[in-house]
């Protein structure tokens, strides 16, 4: 056992390192919006957003003409902030690069515009080893927000030199979507929470409908389910447009009230189909009464055609 010196010294050399920790940090003196009028905007997902001259001007953050340069947007995105404690974050609010079209003038009025780049609530999180990217939801917000202001002299996107010797045709993009409908909180109890419920006393099939125009096979389909099935195995059978896709088998569970409630199922598959929309089928397969199953979550990857719809 250790002795009372010994804890002591472990003690203070744990306070030593945080205490360091903590001085190594730079603190804003105050945040962005202890100053001025701003606009708050909501944004749900990630995309390139549009305000005009009319809207703003309706919004009066200032009397008069409104100068190009002075109008400034503010925003950290929307994904849920790391857990641990050593990982970065941003002290306050960072301003975001913004376009202004103005017809050159410097005045936003009439027909003019800004445009900027929002990430949503949720993100997509890049797996080197995998080369491939996961999703993750946001836990606790549906909605991320920016601010915009206007004073002083706001940043701007850098314009690039069109390049000269151009020999490479790009004529599609890697595309990927994921849902995750957050409905059920097994035992009401921890972080993880369920889907749309399949049970056999219900519902035991539901198609999800996802829109992918210029879709070019294959896709591929990544998927987690779960179910509750006392004393038998279950399964998923899952369809892509018609086309059996992947099936997910998952254990029984005992029913003992120490033991797992449910059991998570995973799959991952490319399949070869390429018209949209893309219609996911879901089918439960039970054999025993009072047995329940769940859509987690899925996730399609594949590649799109680069046509403006």
């Amino acid at each position: 056992m250790l002795n009372k010196t010994k804890i002591g010294i472990l003690l203070l050399l744990f306070l030593g390192r945080q205490t360091l920790l903590q001085a190594q940090r730079v603190y804003a003196a105050n945040s962005v919006l202890a100053t001025g009028n701003w606009i708050k905007i909501g944004v749900k997902q990630a995309g390139v957003y549009k305000i005009d001259a009319t809207s703003l001007a309706s919004m009066n953050l200032v009397a008069g003409n409104i100068n190009s340069s002075s109008i400034k947007l503010f925003g950290n995105g929307g994904a849920m902030l790391p857990e641990p404690n050593t990982q970065f974050r941003n002290d306050d609010l960072v301003e975001n690069a913004i376009e202004i079209i103005d017809g050159g003038d410097g005045i936003f009025s009439g027909n003019d515009y800004l445009l900027f780049y929002a990430n949503g609530p949720n993100a997509w999180v890049k797996d080197s080893l995998n080369m491939q990217f996961n999703h993750v939801k946001n836990l606790y917000a549906d909605t991320a927000y920016y601010y915009l202001n206007i004073g002083g002299t706001g940043k701007r996107l850098n314009i690039k030199a069109t390049p000269t010797n151009s020999n490479t045709v790009v004529n599609s993009f890697n595309e990927r979507y994921f849902y995750e409908n957050d409905l059920v909180n097994l035992q009401n109890s921890g972080k993880e929470w369920l889907g749309e419920s399949f049970s056999s006393n219900g519902t035991l099939a539901k198609t999800f409908s996802i829109d992918w125009p210029g879709m070019i096979a294959p896709t591929t389909l990544k998927t987690s389910v779960a179910a509750r099935s006392i004393n038998s195995a279950s399964s998923f059978a899952i369809q892509m447009n018609g086309q059996a896709s992947m099936n997910i088998n998952i254990p029984a569970v005992s029913g003992y009230f120490l033991d797992a409630y449910a059991i998570e199922g995973n799959n991952k598959k490319s399949i070869n189909v390429s018209t949209s929309p893309i219609n996911l089928n879901y089918t439960y397969q039970t054999t025993v009464a009072g047995a329940e199953g769940w859509l987690n979550w899925f996730e399609l990857h594949g590649r799109r055609s680069l046509i403006m719809n």
